[in-house]
């Protein structure tokens, strides 16, 4: 496995930023227990809710990223700017802006409204503004305490593609910065390799998580070239529900595929997760069971 740390990156992270059925890793019993200590349905409900909302944002942060990157390369050459910020000025609203190598002016800007899903780029040079600045230092500080703190935890696969890093505001308190595994294979979904360090305001530490134990590559398309429809993998005891991460990835990856599922060992049964819609459903063993053999 190709598999590398994160640790002194530093170059590696700013050109990253500017720049079905499968088998399923585990298998349930016919044997489910009698009892489950498992919360009330609406309270899975409630937690796959909020999941499914901070999974899309984080969707439109890397998609963000993504057209950011790819527009500003396709006018400018890399030795023409210094950095880049990318967040939210309010929950509705996303803006990517690309500096000179001063760090003194704007070369380029995104701007992309989710309600009306209206895009607005220019490549209008102007000075940065008082609060780009304090964006850019927010962003250097919480690099640098991440790195120092969480540099030698970090890894992704370069046999599959370079680590993709996004800023997402949770609340009024809390920025996150997600660390997921790229794909630069075709037919891939990278689930796993994904991590998250919370800050406050002012870029302290708040939280890391690290969301899944391994790297899971899984295919969109079979062996022949054949169409598949949905997606597997399973989760450990510490890992209940699917992950935004997950929700993140499949959107990215998925192609014309509809659904992923997540086998939660901690729940025993199944998170169904379908991307038209962006909602997320909990099936018992027992309830699949009964779904499959009502379709044999």
């Amino acid at each position: 496995m190709a598999e590398k740390t994160i640790k002194d990156m530093r170059k590696i992270i700013l050109l990253t930023i500017v720049i079905c059925s499968i088998v399923m890793t585990s298998c349930s019993s016919n044997k489910h227990s009698v009892k489950v200590n498992r919360p009330k349905p609406e309270r899975i409900q409630t937690v796959l809710d909020s999941i499914c909302n901070e999974g899309y944002n984080l969707f439109i942060a890397e998609r963000v990223n993504w057209i950011a990157s790819d527009s500003v390369l396709g006018h400018y050459s890399a030795d023409r700017f210094g950095g880049n910020i990318v967040w939210q000025p309010t929950d509705s609203t996303w803006r990517a802006v690309f500096f000179d190598t001063e760090i003194e002016n704007c070369i380029f800007e995104y701007n992309y409204n989710t309600r009306c899903n209206k895009q607005q780029i220019s490549y209008n040079s102007r000075a940065i503004t008082e609060e780009e600045r304090v964006q850019w230092a927010l962003k250097n500080t919480m690099w640098e305490n991440a790195l120092r703190r969480y540099g030698d935890s970090l890894y992704y696969n370069s046999s599959y593609g370079m680590p993709n890093f996004d800023f997402v505001r949770i609340d009024a308190n809390t920025i996150r910065l997600y660390i997921i595994q790229g794909v630069e294979r075709p037919n891939v979904i990278p689930f796993g390799n994904d991590f998250s360090i919370d800050f406050d305001n002012s870029g302290t530490i708040l939280a890391f998580r690290r969301y899944h134990r391994s790297f899971i590559p899984v295919q969109t398309v079979g062996e022949n070239g054949e169409s598949i429809t949905a997606t597997y993998h399973s989760h450990l005891n510490d890992n209940p529900y699917i992950t935004p991460t997950d929700i993140c990835n499949f959107l990215l990856y998925r192609g014309e595929m509809k659904q992923t599922y997540v086998l939660s060992t901690a729940l025993e049964g199944y998170i169904i997760y379908n991307a038209e819609n962006n909602s997320a459903i909990f099936l018992t063993n027992e309830a699949m069971d009964r779904i499959n053999n009502h379709r044999k």
